[in-house]
This record gives C-alpha cells, sequence and structure tokens, in this order.
C-alpha cells in the first residue's frame, strides 16, 4: 500500500489501490502521531518506517526536526528513554547533572542504562543519574541508551553548547502585528548582543515568502539596519494564506562559532 506524507497538514495517508492503481479508498496512518512536515519517508532494510520531518520554522535550526524512525512491534516492545541536562550550556569547565527522568519500558521490564558524555563510543556512566564535567568547549550530543531485560534498546541523546553562549538576535522593527502590504518596502533594525564584540556588517536579514507552513527565501539584505522590498513572486501570484517572514541570524567570532537567530512574520492587511 503506497503510503503519502502531506507536509502542511501534518499527517501521513495509505492509499488502497485496486488492479489498475486507481484509488478507492485512503485510510490515516497512525493519526496519533503528529508528524511535523514531514518531508520524505521509506521503509528501511530493518523493516522500520523512517520519517524525515522538517519541523516548525523557517531556514533555521529547528529543535523539533527529526529523522524518526517507527517500528511494527509484536511481543515485548522497546524502552522509551528521555533524557535532559542542567545546566543546558556554559563555558568550560561545565558540570553537568544530566537526568533519565521519565524514561519508562511499556512492558516495566528493568532497565539497564548507558551514557556517553563525548561521542567516543565508549559508555562513561551507568548510572540513571549520573554528573560529568566537560573541561574543552566544543558541541557535544551526549547520549543515553536504555536496554530493557529481553535485549530491546533505545537511544535518546540531548544538544549540549560548552562555551560562549550564542547571540541574542532581537527585531527592534518591524514588528509583529504592524500594517503591512506586499510590494511595500520594510524598514529595518536589528540588536544584538553577545559576549564577543558585535559586528553589524555580518548580521543578515532575509525576506521569506511564508506560504501556509512553509516558506521562499527570496531576497537577503546586509547590516543591524536597512530595508528589504517584499513582493510576491510570480510562482505564488494569487495564492492565499502568505505572509512576510523576515530572519535575521548573526554568527559570532567565538570558538565554537555560535549563531542566533530572530524571526519576524507579518500578515498583509489588503
Amino acid at each position: 500500500m503506497p503510503l503519502f506524507a502531506e507536509w502542511t497538514r501534518d499527517y501521513v495517508k495509505g492509499f488502497h489501490l485496486d488492479r489498475r492503481n486507481r484509488v478507492t479508498q485512503i485510510d490515516p496512518v497512525l493519526p496519533e502521531i503528529v508528524f511535523d512536515n514531514p518531508m520524505d519517508l521509506e521503509f528501511g532494510p530493518d523493516g522500520a518506517l523512517y520519517v524525515l520531518e522538517y519541523g516548525d520554522g523557517y531556514f533555521s535550526e529547528n529543535p523539533d526536526a527529526q529523522l524518526a524512525r517507527i517500528d511494527y512491534v509484536r511481543g515485548n516492545r522497546t524502552p522509551i528513554p528521555r533524557v535532559s541536562a542542567n545546566p543546558g550550556n556554559g563555558r568550560a569547565p561545565l558540570t553537568v547533572s544530566f537526568s533519565s527522568a521519565g524514561t519508562a519500558d511499556p512492558d516495566g521490564d528493568a532497565l539497564r542504562y548507558a551514557w556517553d558524555f563525548d561521542a567516543d563510543g565508549h559508555v562513561d556512566s551507568t548510572e540513571p543519574d549520573p554528573s560529568y564535567t566537560y573541561t574543552a568547549d566544543g558541541d557535544y550530543r551526549p547520549v543515553l541508551k536504555v536496554t530493557d531485560s529481553t535485549g530491546r534498546s533505545a537511544s535518546a541523546e540531548v544538544i549540549l553548547p560548552v562555551g560562549p553562549l550564542a547571540p541574542q538576535v532581537t527585531f527592534v522593527s518591524p514588528v509583529t502585528g504592524q500594517p503591512f502590504e506586499f510590494g511595500q518596502t520594510v524598514s529595518y533594525a536589528v540588536t544584538v548582543a553577545d559576549d564577543t564584540p558585535v559586528n553589524c556588517a555580518n548580521v543578515t536579514v532575509t525576506y521569506i515568502l511564508g506560504h501556509d507552513q512553509h516558506g521562499h527565501p527570496l531576497s537577503t539584505s546586509s547590516g543591524c539596519t536597512g530595508t528589504i522590498a517584499t513582493f510576491v513572486d510570480a510562482g505564488h501570484a494569487g495564492a492565499g494564506n502568505l505572509t512576510a517572514v523576515f530572519v535575521a541570524s548573526y554568527t559570532d567570532s567565538g570558538t565554537p562559532r555560535r549563531t542566533g537567530t530572530a524571526t519576524v512574520v507579518l500578515t498583509p492587511t489588503g
């Protein structure tokens, strides 16, 4: 049965076909799961369904973007890991307390814990809630793997930036809700707060034509202040549910370098 993923409606459907490949019925697939802007899906050689999800946002590092694996399980089920870190960022040396709170096994099996704090492939701790000190700056992805008594296992990770904090980017203007019509030239002003000197020449502001829950980047300007002419490209002339999306981005000069972003969405009044 062919599967169809719909980006804007966040679902997957199954198409029933007759002998002539005509659609006879359409059924929801896993309606209890929210597929967050699915981009692609495919069955792997292991029999699992893999779904690539864009997440919410416009050309930014969406925290809810993911490659999801969906298994069909008979009998004993896979444990469900949860992981958190406190603090979630800071400068080295940084001591982090990790938690597996919320980790569970659907069958009530006893669980074994294996933490890899520095992605070297070695188990650093077998405690449910350990701590670890990072002595060097870097972008880390500590991983918790949990295994039940039948050998079924699953992993979860947390993104942990150690070093300078990401810049805080803010739009002074435009602001959400201000009057706007396509064709208008919009003035913008952006502020950046960072723990390294800020160079406004490295600030970019991108104009994106928002359409439903996705967007199409059309032009980019540089600097903390400037103007951007808004327009609707030929491919979207006459389309509904259009917005003007402005995304400001700044990458600092720290080690490792950090990027901060801010987004404003304007809805046309006409």
